[in-house]
């Protein structure tokens, strides 16, 4: 029986069989990347549209253009092709893409391939993306990522995994130890570095922080199950170290989900040659050849690295330092000591000392020599400086690792690709850094970090979130915390529920918002990181002062002060600028003033720029408050020099909200009036409701004194929606219908704001009936 197939250059496409060959090499697919590729050559006689093969390869319209972009990188990476070159897929610009190669129709018999390859192991579907709030949080979640592999790489000459035809993906769990205490040790570091030998010799093996996080926060039911489903593992790799007089024994069984296991014990006299020995058994078992063996001089810089990788992976960081240090080995290779200690500061949010080391290490001599190590040493600045808010430095450091890595070592490329990626959304260049992303995330995925793979989705909708699009946000960010927290990945989990705050204020959940508060609060006593315990505390002072709540929110921001000592102007930006946010809601203006002058001057070059524009206007506002219209002048003439945000940019409101509030206090009715209609139409084309209510609470009561009531009753009814969560919203209803007369709407709106009052006050004026005399 035949199955028709067709021939391009030194490739089979065999569809029927759903197999692609390389030569001799069965080149393994993801499902949805073979019908993207199907399609493509079964329509080759002419240009395929984006919708057309969204529909052919998702079987809906709902996908966004960077998930059928990272289709077809997947595609184009598995035929040896790239955007650049396009000689197989070419993209057709504004419409979709076609299929250029030279293609004949074959006829090949089923199963005469020529050998036999490994079956391609079923992965779980990617997780849904998830998003941003500002750029400072993206950056940090692009650092996290980078830290997750603080320790792992031993040899700069290893083989990249990443791309190897039929390759297995097992899952390593950690070693169960018969012997001594102080060899503790061994469950984790032997655990690693039978990952790593796998991992070297071509199989998918993911990261031990996805194994270990999967198994401290399982999902319902068996824990080992959820690493299997989650990792899309083949085989699950138990093991047992024994050590007695004789030396040490370690066991090893490569488990399938059905079937019989595959066990090997080798014997050595320390740990480090066991576990390395029963590693390059069980691939010898597997059909695959074991990677060069390590030199004797090795052995005791080997174990002291795995002890130190053992100690991260439990988040023992001052172990961790300790060991290093303690090495005589390391202490022989400068350059290779302070690279390590920094990354251990750089995961405890010691930024300055890591930073300082790292720019000591790229000067040495060491390190220019090695081309490895200093794109290492790159990457690990560009996460330091990102989280800074240095994104433009942060950028250039990727940029020049990237050239360094060039096409090999996928998970360091990964990694520099989606910190790469942050820098550029701050810098709004968000084509290439949606490139980025869906180029880091076919990087991740062929490496089987599927953490990793989060990392990049939770980024990719950190930048929703960035561009001001909360509604998109929410669509992705609760199902990567989720996944997160499966994964146990702390960290990531806090800032991707900073993201799901804001998202929520911005659509004004406020009860929403402050349950995702009290989420992050649970988690507190397991925060090692001083930054992140700063956040945790201005996520809950910002929901609380949106509750009116405001002596419980000067509290968490007093207590926020306490303990930012880090020196993270990112941090203290946000800080103040939540004082000065809380300062105008009480009306003490010379501290808002005072704390959004500070904001700003703190505020990072690149990145969060609608944020500022949001505090240039609290500024602002205090300023003409207490009657300093020239500096209030000086501020605005500074804001018209800067690029004007594009209308559908966040900060576009904000910067016409201050122009119309300018005209208001100069009493220029026609200006202050096209200013107001500006910024209502880019209100309403963006569509985040916070926004719309800013505008409303600028616009209505302007109307409104201006005697125009049919205008102000179409701007105040645009709000009438969220008058039963939002304070601001529904004072606008009050003062409506205390202008326009009805009683019982008037008193109905009444009750309806004092519910939501909290701290704040109701102006007198509002307190009257409309037919009754306004109280004094």
């Amino acid at each position: 029986m035949t199955a028709p197939g067709f021939e391009f250059g030194e490739y089979r496409f065999l569809p029927s069989a759903r197999e692609l060959w390389r030569g001799a090499r069965r080149v393994t697919l993801p499902r949805r990347t073979f019908e993207c590729i199907e399609h493509l050559i079964a329509h080759r006689d002419r240009a395929v549209g984006r919708d057309e093969l969204v529909a052919a390869v998702f079987g809906r319209s709902n996908v966004s253009d960077a998930q059928l972009g990272q289709i077809v990188l997947r595609a184009r990476r598995a035929l040896g092709d790239d955007g650049n070159v396009q000689h197989t897929i070419r993209t057709i610009a504004g419409y979709g893409y076609r299929w250029v190669a030279d293609t004949r129709e074959i006829e090949a018999e089923a199963g005469e391939v020529g050998v036999a390859a490994v079956a391609p192991v079923p992965r779980p579907a990617a997780p849904r993306w998830a998003r941003r709030g500002i750029a400072f949080m993206a950056a940090a979640l692009a650092a996290l990522a980078l830290a997750a592999a603080l320790i792992a790489r031993r040899d700069a000459t290893r083989p990249d995994t990443h791309g190897i035809a039929g390759s297995e993906t097992l899952a390593v769990l950690p070693i169960q130890v018969d012997g001594l205490r102080e060899d503790a040790w061994v469950r984790l570091g032997a655990m690693d570095l039978v990952a790593e030998r796998l991992r070297q010799a071509g199989l998918t093996v993911p990261p031990s922080e996805n194994v270990l996080g999967l198994l401290t926060a399982p999902p319902e039911g068996n824990a080992e199950a959820g690493v299997r489903d989650a990792t899309g593992a083949r085989y699950l790799v138990r093991g047992r170290a024994h050590h007695d007089a004789g030396g040490w024994r370690v066991e090893l069984a490569a488990e399938p989900e059905h079937g019989i296991a595959i066990p090997v014990t080798f014997a050595a006299h320390d740990a480090i040659d066991a576990a390395r020995g029963a590693g390059d058994l069980l691939l010898a078992a597997l059909g695959r050849r074991a990677p060069a063996a390590a030199r004797e001089s090795d052995t005791a810089l080997d174990e002291a690295l795995q002890r130190a990788r053992a100690a991260m992976l439990a988040n023992e960081l001052d172990t961790a330092r300790e060991i290093l240090g303690a090495s005589p080995q390391l202490a022989a290779q400068p350059a290779q000591l302070a690279w390590r200690l920094a990354q251990v500061d750089l995961r405890a949010g010691r930024l300055d000392r890591a930073e300082a080391a790292l720019d000591g290490v790229l000067a040495q001599a060491a390190t220019q020599a090695d081309p490895r190590l200093r794109a290492d040493v790159l990457v690990a600045r560009g996460s330091t400086r990102i989280r800074r808010g240095a994104f433009e430095d942060g950028g250039r450091d990727f940029d020049a690792a990237l050239l360094l890595l060039g096409e090999q070592h996928a998970l360091a490329r990964g990694q520099a690709l989606l910190g790469r990626a942050n820098s550029r959304v701050a810098a709004h260049r968000y084509d290439e850094a949606l490139a980025d992303f869906g180029a880091a995330r076919v990087d991740l995925e062929g490496a089987g970090d599927a953490l990793g793979v989060t990392r990049v989705d939770a980024n990719l909708g950190m930048l929703e979130l960035y561009r001001g699009r909360p509604a998109a946000a929410l669509d992705y960010l609760p199902g990567a915390a989720d996944r997160f927290q499966s994964y146990g990945a702390l960290h990531e989990l806090l800032l991707t529920l900073t993201g799901i705050v804001e998202a929520q204020l911005a659509m004004l959940q406020r009860d929403d918002a402050w349950a995702t508060v009290e989420r992050a609060s649970a988690l507190r006593e397991r925060i090692t990181d001083p930054d992140q315990r700063v956040d945790l505390l201005l996520n809950r002072a910002q929901v609380l002062d949106g509750a009116g709540r405001h002596r419980e929110g000067r509290a968490a921001l007093q207590q926020a002060a306490a303990i930012a000592t880090s020196g993270n102007r990112v941090l203290q930006a946000r800080l103040r600028a939540l004082e000065a946010d809380l300062a105008v809601r009480e009306q003490r203006w010379a501290d808002a003033g005072r704390a959004a002058a500070e904001a700003l001057a703190d505020w990072p070059a690149s990145g969060a720029d609608g944020d500022r524009n949001a505090v240039v206007r609290l500024r602002q506002r205090a300023l003409l408050a207490l009657d300093r219209a020239g500096e209030a002048q000086a501020l605005l003439d500074r804001l018209r020099e800067a690029p004007a945000a594009a209308a559908t940019e966040p900060g576009a409101v904000d910067d016409a909200l201050a122009m119309a509030e300018w005209c208001i206090h100069r009493r220029d009715g026609a200006g202050a009036r096209a200013w107001l209609q500006f910024a209502a139409a880019t209100a309403d084309r963006r569509g985040v409701p916070a926004e719309i209510v800013a505008v409303a609470t600028v616009q209505g009561p302007f109307l409104l004194e201006a005697g125009e009531r049919d205008g102000a009753v179409a701007v105040i009814g645009r709000v009438a929606p969220w008058a039963g969560r939002d304070f601001d919203s529904a004072l606008l209803q009050l003062r409506l219908f205390r202008a326009l007369g009805p009683r019982e709407a008037w008193f109905n709106a009444l009750r309806q704001a004092q519910a939501l009052a909290g701290e704040r006050e109701i102006p007198a004026l509002l307190l009257a009936p409309p037919d009754a005399p306004a109280a004094r």
